[in-house]
């Protein structure tokens, strides 16, 4: 058996030359003239194929001849669509299974290149019979309850030896996950040096299982484009207003808000590599100048003097909804260069300067009847930590990254890392990401829940018709007509 690329889990056209180029195919690669989604037999045949490749991961390429050659244009390719291929192969094949699709036109032709993720489970077991009809027979190509795997070039009920494969590719997955983690808390611990000032930040890491070798460099440009068509496309809760603060450094850009520097603290930051990797951070806790003239000083976000002169306060809200930006953008980045299998996603809590603060509060808002606001306490009765316990600390989720495409998985794996993080400060659960991937606007102070409910709208979760603001507005109408029918008796 012979091992994929160092560059396998890309689907760009640089690997679509390097597959025709190697002229022959292998057990992690299927040269296929046509595939046809548009027949039971096209579906079946490529599930088979797909399942027998995700012991060890492996490229289908259709438009390609036995030694590679070009067979003619592919047929439907409209049926390669992501959202339709994943549907189609969905009957056939266990969750969490992952296939990225790519439709190229290289040198006069169309072609589909398929990627087929190892399964993290270590190998497929079909979930139905995969059967079709050919003339008045039925042909029966796997059952359900079957495993496949690759023997050289054929895709046949899985042997003895294929355990062996099986168990000792499940050790290389978990040594890659140390290795996910160790480049985790690199990029983590680079961060409160590029910060300044004194406060709290959240920041996120993200590493993907399989980074793009040999990927090109990302210009300054490009990264922040790439972050302005994500603010258009995701309108998030709280987006990033660019600037020409973006730099390149050794393996990759990084970009930063357009106030920080030259003494004074980052608001934001991002350093997207090249190959894939990403870490953010975003402030939770800083102080600004409450009134110029006489040089006070007050939390940003929060009502002048609340915390006490050892007490960093943090609002439980801010916690959430910048873990779940943060955790976007990051995969997005991944997922747009080109990486593919799962990704480590690490949070934690920095302070590039203590500033002789010695803990960390975190707060919820206090609401009255009309909804308005009406002061702030602890999330918990335990909320207050000793800042040595409360930061550096990592918390680490790791989730398939085809899978992120999804808002509410998204959410889901915002929602586990909240709760590792607020579990410090004896939080139960957070309060606007919800466990079963959507977003409850009331979760969050109330400057915030408007735009978390339009976030929702925006991303087509499940929402009331009525947001926050206008609720407040109808109860505050209602109010007053109550009032001016009494004065009228």
């Amino acid at each position: 058996m012979s091992d994929p690329p160092a560059w396998a889990g890309s689907v760009d056209v640089d690997a679509l030359a390097g597959l025709i180029g190697l002229g022959s195919e292998a057990d992690w690669l299927d040269y296929k003239q046509q595939c046809d989604l548009s027949s039971a037999r096209g579906v079946v045949e490529l599930a088979k194929d797909a399942g027998a490749m995700m012991i060890t991961g492996g490229y289908v390429l259709v438009g390609a001849g036995d030694h590679g050659e070009a067979t003619g244009n592919v047929e439907h390719l409209e049926l390669f669509d992501p959202a339709v291929l994943h549907g189609k192969l969905a009957r056939y094949l266990p969750a969490r299974s992952e296939i990225r699709p790519a439709v190229h036109h290289y040198e006069g032709q169309s072609y589909v290149l398929l990627w087929v993720a190892p399964h993290p489970d270590g190998f497929c077991v079909f979930e139905r019979d995969g059967t079709y009809t050919d003339g008045a027979r039925e042909k029966i190509v796997f059952r359900a309850g079957e495993v496949y795997a690759r023997h050289g070039t054929r895709s046949e009920r899985w042997t003895q030896h294929d355990i062996d494969v099986v168990k000792q590719r499940l050790q290389a997955d978990a040594d890659r996950e140390r290795d996910q983690q160790k480049a985790a808390l690199g990029l983590l611990r680079d961060v409160p040096r590029r910060l300044g000032g004194s406060g709290v930040w959240l920041a996120v890491a993200v590493v993907p299982q399989y980074p793009v070798t040999g990927a090109p460099m990302i210009s300054p440009d490009a990264a922040q484009q790439f972050v302005r068509d994500w603010q258009v496309a995701q309108a998030p809760i709280e987006g990033f207003g660019l600037s020409d603060g973006a730099y390149r450094q050794i393996g990759g850009v990084v970009v930063s808000d357009p106030a920080g520097g030259r003494g004074q603290p980052h608001w934001w930051l991002l350093v997207l590599r090249d190959a894939g990797e990403a870490v953010g951070a975003h402030v939770l806790a800083h102080q600004v100048a409450a009134n110029p003239l006489t040089g006070d000083l007050q939390w940003r976000g929060l009502p002048p003097r609340l915390a006490d002169d050892t007490t960093i306060p943090v609002r439980r809200d801010e916690i959430e909804i910048h873990l779940l930006t943060l955790l976007d953008l990051l995969t997005a980045h991944a997922a747009h260069v080109g990486c593919g299998g799962t990704v480590q996603i690490t949070a934690m809590l920095l302070t590039p300067g203590n500033g002789g603060w010695t803990h960390i509060a975190v707060l919820n808002e206090l609401t009255d009847d009309s909804e308005r606001p009406a002061g702030w306490r602890l999330a918990a009765p335990r909320a207050r930590q000793a800042l040595d316990d409360a930061v550096m600390i990592p918390v680490v989720h790791t989730a398939d990254l085809a899978l992120m495409r999804d808002p509410s998985m998204r959410v889901r794996a915002a929602h586990h890392l909240a709760a590792d993080l607020l579990a410090i400060f004896g939080v139960d659960q957070p309060s606007m990401l919800a466990a079963d991937g959507f977003l409850d606007p009331y979760g969050a102070a109330t400057d915030h829940d408007q735009m978390v409910y339009q976030h929702a709208r925006h991303l087509g979760m499940p929402v009331a018709p009525l947001g926050p603001m206008e609720r407040r507005q109808r109860f505050e109408e209602e109010l007053r007509l109550a009032r001016e029918n009494l004065r009228r008796r």
